[in-house]
């Protein structure tokens, strides 16, 4: 919705814009000139956020306010573009670091209280936040963690933890590339991880003869009688880890890749088979003593 500002709106309306607004509101000046003393002395969060939903006249005033700083002006270009952004995620100038916490709206994957969906800004916000290590790395590799299991999907939880130095993301797009989720759901993840190495943060998938970023845990028998055959053809690369011979399951470590595998029987009807499927854990033993063979139908 675009809206034109006259004489008094406005100083009331930039004083009551929230960060959900910007995402379907633009506002602009009818007069420059009398607008320029209202904009001049809004607070630097009031600034920021007025410059995110600025329309051109608009958007001249605040950046005029801002005045030669070239980190505040990449800052606020950044914060009006879609999410993921399409390009790099540009550092937070010191004077601003208050007025991005303020956007962000909490941690990232919290929901905020105008409907638990956080608005572009507040992602983008995030996500600044989050690669200039202002979260912990543990807050935001937790948060990508349960990006898919809480209120909404939070897709910038995931992007918040490829972004921040101190994350560990081979295990997170091993999590979220698995199957569970809808197609709308997964797309985005898509979305998210193709951005990320495009522009460097995630590495190229690795690509091992083991197939284990192809494969997954079975759910039903059929799919585990398939594994049984990559199995077999695998398992000269496979180093064992862990075994429990009671229960015929055991752990295995692929000598090219080093991510592993579990081992586990399944009955194909005429005699039973060995497959394996893919884990992520650091801890096999740990990871071995409590699990449990697949029940399947």
């Amino acid at each position: 919705m675009d809206r034109v500002l006259d004489g008094g709106e406005v100083a009331r309306e930039l004083a009551e814009l929230r960060p959900r607004d910007t995402g379907y509101r633009t506002l602009d000046v009818a007069d420059p000139t009398a607008a320029w003393a209202v904009v001049r002395e809004l607070s630097l969060d009031r600034l920021i956020l007025a410059g995110v939903a600025a329309g051109p006249r608009l958007l001249t005033l605040v950046r005029a306010a801002l005045g030669h700083d070239p980190g505040a002006q990449e800052l606020l270009t950044y914060l009006r573009a879609w999410f993921p952004p399409a390009g790099d995620v540009p550092p937070v100038p010191e004077r601003l670091v208050g007025t991005v916490r303020w956007l962000a709206l909490g941690v990232p994957g919290e929901p905020v209280a105008h409907g638990l969906f956080p608005s572009t800004v507040t992602k983008l916000a995030r996500l600044a936040l989050a690669r200039q290590r202002l979260y912990p790395g543990d807050v935001v590799q937790r948060a990508a963690q349960r990006a898919y299991a809480g209120p909404y999907d939070a897709h910038e939880a995931l992007a918040c933890a490829l972004v921040h130095p101190d994350v560990d993301t081979g295990t997170l797009v091993w999590q979220h590339t698995r199957r569970g989720r809808g197609w709308r759901s997964r797309r985005k993840t898509a979305r998210v991880l193709a951005w990320a190495r495009r522009l460097g943060y995630l590495a190229e998938p690795l690509v091992c003869g083991c197939r284990h970023e192809r494969l997954e845990a079975p759910g039903a028998r059929w799919e585990a009688v398939r594994l049984a055959g990559n199995w077999t053809r695998i398992l000269p690369l496979l180093e064992e880890v862990a075994a429990d011979p009671a229960r015929w399951l055991a752990v295995y470590r692929c000598s090219l890749c080093e991510r592993l595998w579990a081992q586990d029987t399944v009955s194909s009807g005429h005699a039973d088979l060995t497959y394996g499927y893919p884990i992520a854990t650091d801890d096999p033993a740990g990871w071995l003593a409590a699990a449990s063979p697949r029940s399947l139908r």
